[in-house]
């Protein structure tokens, strides 16, 4: 069986995300804490990842525990994990040795860019994968990702 990692990067406005979920964007949206409870935060952006993966038929699941907003709340970090549908379990327990496969999916959001832009960074892979050195080199690269600072660059 082929590996299947994956980094995604999106970048998007804030309040069309709110929008989308049927908020009215208002107040401090330049934070996280501003935007409301971080677990919240990342639910919604689980949502927004899982509607841009038609098709997929087991929900991602937020490790609400995993929710981590920076000190100066400009950062969260978080993971999920899916469960992926196996068409023949039992050979699937033959060749390597378990009947069901998970994806462990971690992530760094940020407004950093100060424009009214947040950043998303995804890495995934099987659970198989992510426990051993693909998962280390998968967290090095999210949690090196930065975004640029906008209002600086202009």
């Amino acid at each position: 069986m082929a590996k299947a990692e994956v980094i995604a990067i999106e970048r998007f406005p804030i309040s069309a995300m709110l929008e989308d979920e049927g908020y009215q964007p208002s107040g401090d949206l330049s934070t996280f804490t501003g935007l409301g409870d971080p677990v919240a935060v990342a639910t919604l952006l689980v949502r927004r990842r899982e509607k841009d993966k038609p098709g997929t038929q087991n929900e991602a699941v937020l490790d609400r525990n995993s929710v981590v907003v920076s000190p100066d709340s400009k950062t969260m970090t978080f993971s999920l994990r899916q469960q992926i549908n196996v068409q023949k379990p039992e050979l699937l327990l033959e060749e390597m040795g378990v009947s069901e496969l998970y994806r462990t999916t971690v992530a760094k959001a940020t407004l950093s860019s100060n424009d009214g832009q947040m950043m998303a960074a995804f890495a995934s892979a099987l659970d198989q994968e992510f426990r051993g050195p693909d998962g280390v080199a998968l967290q090095k690269a999210i949690d090196s990702f930065v975004a640029t600072d906008q209002a600086t660059n202009n």
